[in-house]
């Protein structure tokens, strides 16, 4: 959040700025403001109901933000001139992502434009711009792109502006198609598709002629565009192998779903609660699944699982209102607005196809990735969604009646506005300090990660990850501990910080790994062994909790055992501490002394709830 809160600080003292500037705000549509807000309230409540509270910060925080663009859009924001201005903004911000994109394109090092900011190793060559993920780029990209080609086929403005679109959103295609992202790559298609149906239900509506000749248009336009995407996809053998893996049987998204299914089963009806998935997905991962599945790769079904039937519901109405607005204002502007002898374009119209086809593309691909959980792509997605609200767009109402009943969203508005501001300035510099303890450990510089980690505990005290910087900074101090003693005292003043995290988020695995390894270390082996079966509740078949629980047992020199966890955590993938651990023990094999020793020990009878799931070798 330490990136996000700052946005949302700037976007809280705008609206408030803006909500007492406008002295005739506009009235907001009441049925699409109810739904916006039902599926918002819903949202709030189960994130300050959930049951790891910090989890739920991101998506409390989000969700407000959203509301106070969606409300910006609706209420403030109607002028024609002022949403084109900011529809240049984002679209000028979209080519930064895809010059930078371009860069991580041909260099294919993971090169990232901001210090301190790193992708991980297996992107390489798919671009991400500014982004970390590529498929959250896509995600952007794609809503923009599109939104682009409706101002240049169908806004009143200039020719050479609308150009000036056309080449913007050819640029965001050329950046989905480098960004590798799959999704993008079948979402672009099906927005592409939307945008051709409106497209000519607008000239139908228009009653003037001119739709076999649109079709015809349309039918060039997208052979020319989809032909020359594949022909620029068909230089590159990575863009030609990674459209060839479209569709992909053995996509671990598949698991991740199934996962998310199986957490919806626990809380059908009100969802198990904002953030919630983090652990669920730990708890009923597939063996094949080894990296932290952190979100279910499925707005829908992570929606679905967190939040409920209820939430599910409250979301499927507002996007079926908001839709059903959109395609009623596109029927007014092109049957009713737009003059006989006008040339048939109208900026409402661009604005209302070009934000339905975005939406339509985000839709299909929120399928599959889960682009509604990245700040900066919900916010859009929420402008977008205020655009489809007001269709027609237009000046501020003028009759005192709407007036006065447009007051009461205006303090709604400032009053979620001041919350945002508020909770986001207290929380700010505790993010501030966690970041940088996190950068310090990832570079080896311990002592400053515990200074790091102290100052943000002064500011923020429910944030487990701050007690576990805290404790891992004093855990690795006892490398260098100048004598025994003080390496005792460091071990048991980790164990205390990761005690601390745990009280806050009770499931964590990370938390619960570092604390037996200081457990171990101080021979606590008990207390040891009961945080290890907590470990095979919340985590069973993960790689690295059998790999630490045959350092456990090769501790208390029960080899036997610890052989068996090591060979276990190898068949699950783990490949930096089994290796190792298992050619020791070959060696202590080969000598007859050690071998003695082993077979005095009697067995363990080890309950491992993974060799339950793999076959037998």
């Amino acid at each position: 959040m330490v990136f996000s809160l700052p946005a949302y600080i700037l976007l809280a003292g705008g609206v408030i700025t803006a909500a007492l500037a406008f002295k005739k705000p506009a009235r907001p549509p009441v049925i699409c403001a109810s739904a916006a807000l039902a599926l918002a309230a819903w949202v709030v409540a189960r994130a300050l109901t959930s049951p790891v509270h910090y989890l739920a910060r991101t998506d409390l925080l989000m969700v407000l933000a959203a509301v106070l663009v969606y409300f910006t859009t609706v209420m403030f924001l109607r002028d024609q001139r002022t949403r084109f201005t900011l529809v240049a903004v984002l679209v000028v911000m979209a080519l930064a992502h895809v010059v930078v994109g371009a860069v991580q394109f041909k260099q294919a090092d993971n090169f990232m434009p901001l210090p301190g900011i790193m992708r991980p190793a297996l992107y390489e060559w798919r671009a991400s711009g500014f982004y970390i993920c590529p498929n959250h780029l896509a995600g952007l990209l794609e809503m923009i792109g599109l939104l682009s080609l409706g101002l240049a086929c169908w806004s009143d403005s200039r020719p050479r502006a609308r150009v000036l679109a056309g080449y913007c959103a050819l640029m965001c295609l050329a950046g989905v198609a480098i960004s590798g992202s799959r999704g993008g790559y079948l979402s672009i298609v099906f927005g592409l598709g939307v945008f051709a149906i409106l497209s000519l239900w607008a000239v139908q509506l228009r009653r003037r002629g001119g739709f076999m000749l649109t079709l015809a248009a349309l039918l060039f336009g997208t052979v020319l565009v989809l032909g020359g995407g594949l022909l620029f996809m068909s230089q590159s053998d990575t863009l030609r192998t990674r459209l060839a893996q479209v569709y992909d049987p053995t996509n671990m998204r598949f698991h991740l779903w199934k996962a998310a299914l199986m957490q919806y089963h626990l809380q059908p009806v009100t969802g198990t609660g904002s953030g919630t998935y983090l652990y669920y997905g730990r708890q009923f991962r597939d063996v094949s699944v080894q990296n932290d599945p952190m979100h279910a790769h499925d707005d829908y079904l992570e929606l679905l699982a967190e939040y409920g039937l209820v939430g599910a519901v409250l979301c499927g109405i507002f996007v079926l209102v908001h839709l059903c607005s959109g395609l009623s204002g596109l029927r007014r502007i092109g049957g009713e607005q737009i003059p006989p002898d006008a040339p048939g374009r109208s900026h409402e119209l661009a604005l209302v196809i070009g934000s339905l086809s975005a939406i339509g593309a985000l839709l299909l691909h929120s399928v599959v990735d889960f682009n509604l959980h990245i700040p900066a792509n919900a916010l859009v997605v929420a402008f977008l969604f205020g655009l489809l609200a007001t269709p027609m767009g237009g000046a501020t109402q003028s009759d005192d009646a709407p007036i006065r009943r447009a007051g009461v969203w205006r303090w709604l508005v400032v009053a979620v506005a001041l919350v945002l501001l508020a909770v986001s300035l207290r929380l700010w510099p505790g993010e501030i300090f966690a970041e940088k303890a996190r950068v310090a450990l990832r570079d080896d510089r311990n002592v400053d990660a515990l200074g790091f980690a102290q100052r943000g505990l002064a500011w923020e005290k429910e944030n487990p990850y701050l007690y576990g910087y805290l404790g891992d900074a004093q855990h690795f101090l006892t490398l260098n501990a100048p004598d025994p003693a003080r390496a005792i005292k460091l071990h048991e003043d980790a164990l205390a910080a990761y005690s601390a995290g745990l009280k806050l988020f009770p499931q964590d695995t990370a938390l619960l790994l570092k604390q037996v390894q200081d457990f171990d270390q101080l021979e606590r082996f008990a207390e040891a062994e009961q945080d290890f079966q907590r470990l095979f509740r919340f985590d069973p078949l993960f790689a690295n909790v059998y790999a630490y629980y045959g350092l456990h047992w090769e501790l208390q020199r029960r080899m036997m055992a610890a052989e068996r966890c090591f060979r276990l955590a190898q068949r699950l993938g783990e490949s930096e501490i089994s290796p190792r651990a298992l050619q020791n023990i070959e060696r202590m094999k080969a000598d007859p002394v050690s071998q003695a020793i082993m077979s005095a020990l009697p067995d363990i009878d080890l309950d491992l709830p993974a060799e339950r799931v793999l076959p037998t070798p």
